[in-house]
């Protein structure tokens, strides 16, 4: 049996995953752990007490960052690794990042997750519109304090290409080529600077594929960890 341990992204729920979950081989025990530490630290804490002793660990977006340091951070407990529209570098502006956290706590949280939402998914995709009412329906269900601790952990994040090549474990670096939070083209340099690091790219997606596409995103997981070793064909 394989442990995969799917971490959402900011503002979500296990509901981001729910696609693709009843979509993996019978021999892959999936759980959803909710990250909403104050900094990538305790997230991280979170994710290791809540997690079984050895596992495969998967992230979108803020997920894909959490699930990024705890490969780092326990090397002898991460199996496998998946990253879901990441970029492992530093917040590009963090003005702006704390300026999200400021109208979060402003009680702006609605209009926050709207306004992200019409970023998140590539609307002209066939499951686009459907993704976005997701993903402010998961903001409120999260509520503003968990969101205000992502946000505050995003806005104050460190630079991790330097370390991306001590990762040892196989990594799959997932992404949709309309992603317009994480570029492709970060995915692509991720997997190159990871020893055992692989690509996969999905046409016509945005930031969330586990929304967009869950055929195929289910697909693309089960095939990677068979070829690797973590979910030998049954």
């Amino acid at each position: 049996m394989t442990n995969l341990v799917m971490i959402p992204a900011f503002g979500c729920d296990g509901r981001l995953y729910g696609g693709i979950a009843p979509l993996l081989p019978s021999n892959v025990l999936s759980s959803t752990v909710i990250a909403d530490g104050v900094d990538f630290a305790a997230c991280v804490a979170q994710v290791l007490t809540q997690a079984p002793e050895h596992f495969v660990v998967l992230g979108t977006s803020f997920g894909g960052r959490v699930a990024l340091e705890t490969t780092l951070a326990a090397p002898g407990r991460v199996r496998g690794l998946i990253v879901i529209g990441s970029s492992p570098g530093p917040v590009a502006d963090p003005r702006a990042g704390l300026r999200r956290s400021e109208r979060l706590r402003a009680g702006e949280a609605q209009q926050v997750a709207e306004e992200m939402g019409d970023m998140i998914a590539h609307m002209e995709g066939p499951n686009g519109p459907a993704a976005r009412r997701a993903f402010i329906d998961m903001c409120a269900t999260l509520g503003p304090d968990a969101m205000t601790r992502q946000s505050d952990a995003l806005a104050r994040r460190a630079d991790l290409w330097p370390r991306l090549g001590e990762i040892g474990c196989p990594a799959l670096m997932l992404w949709g080529v309309h992603d317009r939070f994480s570029p492709a083209a970060d995915g692509l340099k991720m997997s190159a600077a990871i020893a055992r690091g692989c690509y996969v790219e999905l046409a016509g997606c945005g930031h969330f594929p586990t929304l967009e596409y869950p055929d195929e995103t289910a697909a693309a997981i089960d095939h990677w960890m068979e070829d690797v070793g973590l979910s030998p064909k049954l």
